[in-house]
């Protein structure tokens, strides 16, 4: 079976003061201690756990097949923000691209439409609610905490549309004792008997994407569970390999390190695929959240190629040399089409009849590395072979064990986001005060 590979060409030869061997002991260190410590709840590792939780996953495996069974739901509506919602997004539309609601019942062999309230905007609360066939909707309500003000007033708004049968039609994903106590929704699940899915104590919501919080929602759209499962222990063994060379996650912190240390603060991701815009948006709350702290931290950036070669690529080759470029290339599209001959109608048609669209789209990511590597900006490339369960489950665990390192690097904590708690308490203030 293909792997998933890492290119440093364009990065080796443009950085400078980089120095891999001198950082692998280091490296390797900081791995041995997170995969030691990820049955300690107070150090909040134990995403380092979720591949092998096969209770987990098959406890989500049966309540699918539960509800495809009773023919009961057409759609489904998450509510939850952040690392709540964030990865859900990622696995769905990575994998079932953004059109997935646009599929009849058919094509989508009896798995539900998906939609996500993560913001207080009352238009989409309300466009969203007046959309859906509210008596055939499943509700996943997500927050660790339990009472996560963005989670729960949509859901206030949404009992009060549904009516009296609002919690028949609930699942909850939640913690069940937090920090400040039982969680609310742990509460309401025990009044009102709605099914509750646990989130481990010493998983956080930015690293939650392999807990239920978001292989539920992703299930429930069709996501094969199994092949995720194999591609995280698949992800799972090779983030522990003690050799930099194939260990895509130490490479990836490295480099990120290093350019850091040379000034470069923000770290690009840019896939070559439309598909993986949400997969971004996953990242950059993982990355910015984890290794923002104490002055220290780069900021992540999406771009998606080939779109923004018309935008932002003029920034990354002749703006401020300030970025670490990591390209995402995807082998083998699913099904590709191919373009047919019509240099009749024109000559310069020519040059596309034959090739595959996918072809083309990494072509333009070739060119793209190139433009790049000649005008001395370092840029990195990894290749998935395909966009499926296995390879998209893989680049997610490492990019979580590569942000993990990469907090460790700069001597921060990777798993705490003291400056998102002081705005949440501040908001906790004002709405008690009005």
């Amino acid at each position: 079976m293909s792997k998933i590979k890492i290119d440093l060409t364009n990065y080796l030869g443009i950085e400078k003061n980089i120095d891999f061997r001198g950082h692998q002991d280091k490296v390797f260190s900081i791995i041995s201690n997170l995969y030691s410590s990820k049955s300690n709840p107070p150090a909040m590792t134990g995403w380092l756990n979720l591949p092998n939780d096969l209770g987990m996953f098959q406890q989500i495996s049966d309540y699918v097949e539960k509800i495809k069974s009773a023919d009961q739901y057409q759609h489904l509506l998450v509510l939850g923000i952040g690392g709540s919602s964030l990865g859900a997004q990622a696995l769905i539309e990575s994998l079932k691209t953004n059109l997935w609601n646009r599929l009849s019942a058919t094509k989508r062999k009896g798995y539900l439409t998906v939609d996500f309230i993560d913001n207080l905007d009352p238009v989409i609360i309300r466009t969203i609610l007046s959309r859906l066939k509210l008596d055939k909707t499943l509700f996943v309500v997500i927050s660790k905490a339990g009472g996560t003000v963005e989670t729960i007033v949509p859901m206030l708004i949404a009992k009060e549309w549904v009516g009296e049968n609002f919690y028949k039609q609930c699942v909850f994903i939640t913690g069940v004792e937090t920090s400040r106590g039982i969680s609310l929704l742990y509460e309401l699940s025990q009044k009102h008997n709605v099914p509750v899915f646990p989130i481990p104590e010493n998983v956080g919501g930015r690293y939650s994407v392999f807990s239920s919080v978001g292989l539920l929602p992703a299930a429930l759209c069709g996501v094969d569970l199994n092949e995720v499962k194999s591609g995280l222990l698949e992800a799972d063994s090779l983030c522990q390999m003690q050799d930099i060379r194939v260990n895509i996650a130490a490479s990836i912190a490295l480099c990120s390190y290093f350019s850091y240390l040379a000034n470069k603060n923000i770290f690009v991701l840019m896939p070559y695929s439309t598909c993986m815009k949400r997969f971004v948006d996953w990242f950059i709350q993982l990355w910015a959240e984890s290794i923002g702290k104490n002055q220290k931290g780069s900021t992540p950036i999406c771009a998606i190629g080939a779109t923004d070669q018309h935008s932002q690529l003029q920034l990354f080759n002749e703006g401020p040399n300030d970025k670490l470029i990591c390209f995402v290339k995807v082998s083998k599209h699913k099904r590709d089409l191919t373009i047919p001959d019509y240099s009749n109608d024109n000559p310069n048609f020519r040059a596309y009849a034959g090739h595959k669209v996918g072809q083309i789209l990494n072509i333009e990511l070739d060119a793209t590395r190139r433009a790049l590597t000649e005008n001395k900006r370092p840029n990195i490339t990894v290749t998935l072979p395909e966009l499926n369960e296995f390879y998209i489950s893989q680049f997610m665990y490492i990019l979580e064990v590569a942000t993990a390192i990469k907090g460790n690097l700069l001597g921060v904590n990777p798993f705490d986001q003291p400056g998102v708690e002081l705005a949440k308490r501040y908001t906790k203030e004002a709405l008690m005060q009005s």
